[in-house]
């Protein structure tokens, strides 16, 4: 599962959802957000040819497979091909299937103020709680009793040959238990099952500063930094879902929106792009992309690539008190970079780091402002529900998500 799965962005922005997106808060309000997200299971994701793949895995350790792990099994597959071909092409430790999900849910708290009315900072911060789960199972058994009956009377001619012939001879069947010791104890990862952890995420801090004072247009330009407070990747856990990318980011935005009859109906367009800085980081180094599985470690810069981040919304405002509002939602992140030392290396841990979704989300949003303007409602506040469908992505996790949105103004 390591690096099928990324972290849920959370974005709470520092505006009304019944206002336009460009709209800042008037000078001396405060603005307090709480939002809960939850993601449907996670099984599967989409490929580098942005096709559905599940997230479980079926392997056979056949001779092929395992002498590409190490030296010291390449040598021991040499001579065994050397002593019988037939144990060679026969040897395989059995076929196991793991099967891998994740579950996502997060809160965040965001707050905000209005400095005038053109000008509103914000900070937010988001928690999660994910669970991960990878169960394997032995699907075929090994033949490692065919290949025991195969090298059993062949001759050996030397030191070399003469112990490998012994050690296949004293081999055990492989099972479940087997398994879990080798990515233990040869690997040194962290054992797989059943994994549950709340971390903090990334937090972010922000400004927007609106440009303009059109009664049913307007456009509004935002900025700020995302700090690395969540957990970044570890390196020795095979399940292990990130709530943060470990560097510090930037942020550009721009907001733009127009409304027609009387601001029931609106149009509004954001875009935002991040840059990414280099970071150090220690990781698992391999060669051989079909060969996730490494004992090497190294320090290495790492730089993940920029983002752009676009939404489309229309919100028909039925009352002052009552909205219905849908996006088309579009994210890309460019390739990373990595500075190992190795070439091969380098290479294997670039492949398929670009990322793209496309996402549809509809929304009902209730308001209590303006009943509140004429004494009908004791307390400001709104509230909008909404859910989220992945439509199409590129080497990204495929799930659904649910939206709820409170915030308060005082």
């Amino acid at each position: 599962m390591k690096k099928e799965i990324l972290f849920i962005g959370l974005s709470l922005c520092a505006t009304s959802s019944f206002a336009a997106s460009y709209d800042t808060l008037p000078k001396g309000i405060d603005m307090l957000v709480m939002k809960q997200v939850m993601t449907s299971k996670i099984e599967s994701k989409y490929d580098s040819n942005n096709q559905a793949d599940s997230l479980a895995l079926k392997e056979n350790f056949s001779s092929n497979k395992l002498e590409n792990i190490s030296g010291a099994l390449k040598t021991y597959f040499q001579e065994l091909k050397a002593i019988s071909p037939d144990a060679y092409n026969q040897f395989s430790l059995g076929e196991f299937s793991a099967e891998a999900y994740a579950q996502v849910s997060a809160q965040g708290l965001g707050l905000a103020r209005g400095m005038t009315d053109h000008f509103t900072v914000y900070g937010s911060l988001p928690i999660y709680h994910i669970k991960t789960s990878v169960s394997f199972h032995q699907t075929q058994k090994s033949n490692l009793a065919a290949v025991q009956a195969a090298v059993q009377n062949a001759p050996t001619n030397t030191a070399t040959s003469t112990f490998v012939r012994q050690l296949t001879l004293q081999l055990p069947e492989t099972n479940e238990q087997l398994l879990q010791s080798l990515v233990v104890n040869y690997y040194g990862y962290k054992p797989l099952g059943t994994w549950e952890k709340d971390a903090l995420g990334d937090a972010e801090i922000g400004g927007i500063y609106r440009l303009t004072d059109f009664y049913d247009k307007g456009f509004a330009i935002a900025g700020g930094v995302v700090l690395p407070t969540g957990d970044a990747d570890d390196p020795d856990s095979l399940q292990d879902v990130s709530t943060g990318d470990g560097q510090y980011d930037v942020f550009v935005e721009s907001m733009a929106g127009v409304s027609y009859f009387d601001n029931a109906l609106q149009f509004d367009l954001k875009t935002r792009f991040t840059y990414q800085f280099a970071t150090k980081k220690v990781l698992r180094t391999t060669d051989d992309p079909d060969m996730p599985l490494s004992k090497n470690k190294e320090l290495m810069s790492e730089k993940l690539g920029n983002k752009i981040d676009s939404t489309l919304s229309v919100t028909y405002n039925t009352t002052p008190w009552l909205n219905f509002n849908s996006s088309f939602i579009f994210s890309e992140t460019g390739a990373s970079h990595y500075g190992a030392s190795d070439p091969r290396v380098k290479s294997v841990l670039e492949l398929n780091t670009m990322s793209t979704n496309q996402w549809a989300r509809v929304g009902i949003g209730f308001s209590s402002v303006e009943l509140y303007k004429v004494k009908k409602m004791d307390i400001p506040c709104e509230l909008n529900l909404s859910a989220q469908k992945l439509l199409n992505a590129k080497n990204a996790a495929n799930y659904e998500r649910f939206d709820l949105d409170f915030r308060l103004y005082f």
